[in-house]
Formats: structure tokens, sequence, C-alpha cells
């Protein structure tokens, strides 16, 4: 009698343990439903200054080693946007040990069809299945067109070759521009697809943004508060401080628009 209490007690505890309280959903479904958005920021730690003279004999570009931090500033407002604008959770790639090189050019498209590109496959396996992602941002840096003058002897391009300040000299004028050389690229991973046509007005602009004109030393009144360098081609990190400002009001936008282009 006691022997066979005793087994109908173990068969009651083995098929008790064999139960599991439910859910709802597994956890492999759970974290399937959440929706993330990778991004990656390639951005140079130092501004720069780039000017065209004159004559090409004049012109040179500077990088200054000043700490502005802009490329912790794009990632923190990439982040706080992703997560406002679309309810994502953002997830930095750079701390996932993603390079930019792996990133860049991840898909392609090919007769109206998008696919991964040649020799991509293997980071897209890590985006899509390890990382969960359903899309990914990138922030370049990169020379990029700052001016375009057209008049009747033809049109004049001038590039920026990083961001921070873009001077352009001519006789006994200066303009300085800010240097706002920045490229951003969206990818939907699933289905996939690229956003990049929502962000021509950062990728595709013909000008930037005019902040001050002088004539020889003589600063015009300007919105920055700059003021002309002693030494034109090495300036203090007080005198090309204004130059963070206007950089900051456009990281601010191009951050805004790559979150809404993800909505």
């Amino acid at each position: 009698m006691f022997r066979r209490f005793l087994l109908t007690v173990v068969i009651l505890f083995l098929f008790e343990g064999c139960i599991q309280p439910s859910t709802g959903v597994t956890p492999s479904a759970s974290h399937s439903s959440a929706k993330r958005v990778g991004y990656l920021v390639n951005v140079r730690q130092y501004p720069t200054h780039t000017h065209v003279g004159t004559t090409a004999l004049t012109n040179f570009t500077k990088t200054y080693p000043y700490q502005w931090k802009i490329p912790t500033y794009i990632e923190n407002k990439l982040a706080k946007n992703l997560k406002e604008t679309t309810g994502a959770k953002p997830i930095n790639l750079r701390k996932e040990a993603v390079s930019p090189h792996e990133l860049n050019g991840l898909i392609k498209n090919v007769n109206g069809t998008w696919m991964v590109a040649k020799g991509k496959r293997e980071v897209y396996e890590k985006l899509t299945k390890r990382l969960n992602l359903s899309a990914v941002v990138i922030i370049n840096e990169s020379k990029k067109q700052a001016i375009k003058d057209c008049g009747i002897l033809g049109c004049t391009e001038v590039d920026a070759k990083g961001y921070g300040v873009l001077s352009r000299s001519f006789i006994n004028q200066n303009k300085f521009f800010s240097a706002t050389a920045f490229y951003a690229t969206i990818y939907k991973l699933n289905p996939l697809e690229s956003l990049d046509k929502y962000l021509k007005e950062i990728n595709e602009s013909d000008k930037m943004t005019l902040v001050a004109v002088s004539r020889g030393s003589n600063v015009d009144a300007n919105k920055i508060n700059f003021v002309y360098p002693k030494k034109f081609n090495e300036w203090t990190e007080e005198e090309l401080k204004p130059f963070r400002i206007p950089l900051i009001k456009y990281i601010d936008g191009m951050s805004k628009k790559v979150a809404e282009s993800l909505k």
C-alpha cells in the first residue's frame, strides 16, 4: 500500500514539473517583436578648416585638435530622436563591433529589386539574426560640395574637406561658411530598401550656410559673434568656436530628419 502511494506521489511530481506557466508569448517571439534600429557614426574627432583662396596656391586644409565632441553629440542626438520619434530601441553598432566598411554599401538595387551586396552577407546576417535590427543608419563624414556659383563664365564648385569651417577668399573679400560635410544613409533590412530618397536635402545640397563676411580683416556683424583670427592659417580654439553653433543646429535637423524617415 505504501509502495503504491509513494509511486503515485512520484508520478504527480514528475507530471507537474513538465508543465510550464503560460505567458502568451515565447521569449524568442518577444525578442523578435521589439523594433530595433542600429546606428553608426563614421565622423572624425576634430573639426577642419578648408580654405579656398583667389589662386590654388593659397588653398589649404587644416584639422584642429579642439574637443568639439561632434561624434558623441551625433550619436546621442540620433539615439534620442530614434527613440522618441519611432519608438524603436536604438543600438550603437560601434559597440557591437560593426565597422563603417562593413555597413557602407550594404545593399544595392538590381533592376528595381533591392538585395544584399556582394561580400556583405555575413554582416547582414549579424544585423538581422544576431542583433535583430529592422533598419540601420550610418552618418559618414566626407568631402562635400559647399558652394556652387554660376555666372556667364560657367559654374564654380567649392568642396569642404570635413566638418567645421570653409572660407573662400576673392580679392579682398572673405566668406565664411559652416562646413557640414555629412552624408546620411538609411537601410531597411526586412524587406530590403534604401530610404535615402527622403534625405536629399541632407545629402545633395548645393551649398552650405554662409555665417560671416569680411573685407580684409574687418568682419561684418554676424549672428555667431565671429571675430577675424589673428593668424589666418592657425586659429585659436576661441576663434574657431563660433562655428560650432551652426554645426550643432545642422546636426539637430539632420538627426530629426533621419528619425522621421523611419516612422
